[in-house]
């Protein structure tokens, strides 16, 4: 079976790795380097060449798995091994049945972000859920030892792994071994990164959220001028209300702009940010009103993080307007903090609260009802507090979208 199954640490065996391995490396670096020019037009063509010099200069089975761009499925998988007839049955049992992203070691890698090494026992090998049968097979027949599969990241996201297969060993992977086929992975992330149609890729995402961006500000111009007319104050608030919620989603595609990474939103700067708008919209005196923020995440998905954004949006600004009326003081709290399954968005203020016979889950209110059905969107629970003011917390899934 699969044993010894282990996140790389001190505790890996430290067994000599084969007298040629910096040689094999050394070879590795030279034919990538020398063919980088070349194929750089396809970052597709460049991991199949870099799969095959692999097992050209290692003698083993290699596997690279490249996620989808919103890393809910495998979009890629090439396979190679320098025997034709092994590459022939692998290249056939991965068409057949595929790698899945929420399985086995695939699963393990990507969620832990950290590397995983074993050795395999072919008869036992399903038994540990780590590959399906048909790979059992496949080790059992052609004399598989040993497993190491590393995260290849880009921009300090995975996006994929790096899965090399060891035959005719008695021990797992030894640590310079490791360290080696790290570096290696680390390379294939910069292959992709440089890769000219993977920037192209990129530079469409960065065109398309400018230009939603801009949409979105034309918009939010025209509502400006338009509620300059509006003469009822009613009325008026309707617009104001909508200007903040498309300027919320503006903000989203300018922070994507002006970030390297087009899929992840540094989420800390864009609620600050978001917070200081409203501060300016509402011409609120921070010295009557303190605002307190607490982000405990680098980073959310945009979909997730325009989700917060306007749910953020509607509780602040009803703090703001309604919160504390003349000239009372206090305080609103925004946090956002993620454990180890959930992340959980908290925003309060100590005002004067909600009315007690209001329905928060049943309200007509249009504010109340998009908060409910925003954090439904987020696959979330809301709870609301009424004490002390009013506190709004969200749960909702670390992998929500």
């Amino acid at each position: 079976m699969l044993n010894e199954i282990s996140i790389l640490n001190e505790n890996t065996k430290q067994d000599k790795k084969p007298k040629d391995m910096n040689n094999a490396y050394l070879n590795f670096i030279t034919s990538i380097t020398d063919s980088f020019l070349d194929i750089t037009s396809d970052y597709k063509e460049m991991l199949h060449y870099s799969a095959a010099k692999i097992a050209e200069y290692f003698d083993c089975l290699v596997i690279i798995c490249l996620m989808t761009e919103d890393q809910h499925n495998i979009e890629i998988i090439v396979a190679s091994h320098s025997d034709d007839i092994l590459r022939d049955e692998i290249n056939n049992i991965l068409k057949n049945v595929p790698l899945n992203i929420n399985d086995g070691i695939i699963k393990q890698v990507i969620n832990s972000g950290l590397p995983v090494v074993s050795t395999i026992d072919g008869q036992e090998l399903n038994t540990i859920k780590l590959l399906p049968q048909e790979y059992n097979n496949l080790f059992r027949k052609f004399s598989f030892s040993g497993i190491l599969s590393l995260p290849v990241f880009q921009n300090k996201k995975i996006i994929g792994s790096l899965n090399i297969f060891h035959r005719h060993s008695d021990s797992p992977f030894a640590s310079e071994e490791q360290a080696i086929f790290q570096n290696i992975s680390n390379l294939i992330g910069n292959i992709i990164k440089n890769s000219r149609k993977y920037n192209e890729r990129e530079l469409v995402l960065r065109e398309m959220h400018h230009r939603i961006k801009n949409n979105l500000q034309v918009i939010s111009s025209l509502l400006s001028i338009q509620s300059d007319f509006v003469k009822d104050e009613e009325s008026h608030n309707l617009f104001i209300n909508s200007l903040n919620r498309i300027r919320s989603m503006s903000m989203i595609h300018d922070n994507l702009n002006q970030d390297h990474n087009l899929s992840d939103v540094n989420i800390e700067k864009y609620l600050r940010d978001l917070v200081t708008y409203l501060i300016r919209s509402y011409n609120v005196n921070t010295n009557q009103v303190k605002f307190i923020i607490n982000i405990g995440l680098n980073s959310l998905s945009a979909e997730s993080s325009v989700t917060c954004g306007l749910i953020t949006n509607e509780i602040i600004s009803n703090s703001i307007k309604h919160a504390f009326p003349g000239n009372r003081t206090g305080t609103i709290t925004l946090s956002l903090t993620k454990f180890s399954r959930k992340n959980k968005l908290v925003i309060s203020d100590n005002g004067i609260g909600l009315p007690e016979k209001m329905d928060v889950a049943n309200n007509n209110s249009f504010g109340l009802l998009l908060i409910n059905t925003l954090a439904d969107q987020l696959n979330g629970t809301l709870e609301v507090i009424r004490k002390q003011g009013t506190k709004f917390i969200i749960n909702f899934p670390v992998n929500s979208d």
